[in-house]
């Protein structure tokens, strides 16, 4: 069995020819394989720093993993879509899996402030062992980056800056770990309800706003009905850009 590394946007290797193959019919109409397949595709490359790995052989993927950020200062990332075909568990691939990702991550010059993931009771162990810990209740998991802060409340202290007003720009695929990752845990810790970005940067893109504060960091975001952001900027004044 092979083990890879496949980055959108580069030329088609075999590590990604077998994730584009596992993938091409998987869960069909899940917001999040579709926004798999999307960044797997690469039309999201100039937005987004991805990186695919792949345990494949005779161009079958049998576990992939994949981690990714927006291209821009102080980005937040995602960890996750972990997962290895039933069949072949129990063999060390997973143990595998993480270590090509971690290697690789500690080799980037573009690292993100961190990464977050939401983990199952079969996975969670693994992650713990490669740093992550509790951000929020029900999985919810913080990885520190560089000299990022030890604990997710003092990362949101040092992310959330005062900030008197807020600028709404059109939503892109490129802030949406800043929403559905960051803003989720936070709200989900402060007891208010959230709704995921991810539906809405899909299937109707162009409807809704991002919010960001003086110093360029994503702490919300807003529709012509709703506004949802970060409790330290309910009373902040939102200006269009």
């Amino acid at each position: 069995m092979e083990f890879g590394i496949y980055v959108p946007g580069q030329p088609i290797n075999p590590a990604g020819q077998a994730l584009i193959r596992m993938l091409r019919d998987y869960a069909p109409g899940a917001s999040y394989a579709d926004m798999m397949r999307l960044r797997l595709s690469g039309k999201v490359a100039d937005q987004c720093a991805d990186t695919y790995f792949a345990a494949y052989e005779d161009g079958i993927c049998y576990s992939r993993l994949w981690n990714g950020w927006g291209v821009h200062q102080d980005a937040v990332g995602n960890f996750g879509n972990f997962m290895t075909l039933e069949q072949c568990r129990g063999q060390g691939i997973g143990k595998k899996m993480l270590k090509l990702w971690y290697d690789n991550l500690q080799t980037r010059e573009d690292k993100p402030l961190a990464l977050f993931c939401s983990a199952n009771d079969r996975v969670v162990q693994m992650y713990y062992d490669y740093g992550f810990r509790p951000a929020a209740p029900g999985g919810h998991l913080y990885l520190p980056v560089g000299n990022s802060p030890e604990s997710f409340e003092a990362f949101c202290e040092a992310y959330y800056t005062p900030s008197d007003f807020l600028i709404a720009k059109p939503a892109t695929v490129q802030y949406r770990h800043e929403i559905d990752c960051l803003l989720r845990f936070a709200l989900i810790n402060a007891g208010e309800d959230f709704q995921k970005i991810e539906e809405t940067l899909l299937y109707a893109p162009g409807t809704t706003q991002m919010l960001f504060t003086e110093n360029g960091h994503c702490v919300g975001w807003q529709t012509d009905e709703t506004v949802r952001v970060h409790p330290q900027y309910q009373n902040a004044k939102i200006i269009r850009q």
